[in-house]
């Protein structure tokens, strides 16, 4: 089941985001770096006020009360037309079932409510899993920026999906 994020889930979606950001990038990423990109961007308080920010969204995939996915789009004021997928989590056990395309299509279903064209996200280089997911699923590489991760500077790719007839007519 997918859902909008409350509250009250931010304490379970710090723990969920942090053992998945350790899980994907630990191979990656000194320890140090990862214990401080999780500090800032993980902790509970982040994470409800990432829930409660109105020009965002978070949809939670929930699995016996348990979060086995999530994702985090951003529509800014100024986003002229797109918004920023920050974020889609797959627990190791539920990859290969769906639930990203699921929680992807929730992605551009609330896009569309708000008048969203564009699906922009960056990706680590060296994430051949989400590089892979993202191109089946439409996504271009459309350039590169750096991420960093405590005082790893990392290199991303700018990926960008059109949403332009993924709505039913007249949503977008």
């Amino acid at each position: 089941m997918i859902r909008r994020a409350r509250r009250s889930d931010a304490e379970a979606l710090s723990g969920f985001a942090a053992r998945l950001f350790r899980e994907t990038y630990g191979n990656d990423t000194a320890a140090s770096d990862l214990d401080s990109y999780i500090c800032k961007n993980f902790n509970t308080s982040r994470q409800q006020a990432e829930i409660a920010d109105p020009s965002a969204a978070v949809f939670l995939a929930m699995a016996d009360d348990l979060i086995v996915g999530y994702a985090h789009v951003v529509v800014g004021p100024s986003a002229g037309g797109s918004a920023f997928l920050n974020r889609i989590y797959v627990d190791a056990e539920w990859r290969g079932s769906g639930l990203a395309n699921d929680l992807l299509e929730a992605v551009v279903g609330e896009s569309g409510q708000r008048g969203v064209t564009r699906l922009e996200l960056t990706v680590f280089e060296r994430n051949v899993r989400a590089l892979a997911f993202y191109k089946r699923v439409g996504f271009a590489a459309t350039g590169m920026t750096t991420f960093l991760v405590g005082e790893d500077l990392q290199t991303d790719l700018v990926m960008t999906l059109d949403l332009i007839g993924r709505f039913d007519s007249g949503s977008a």
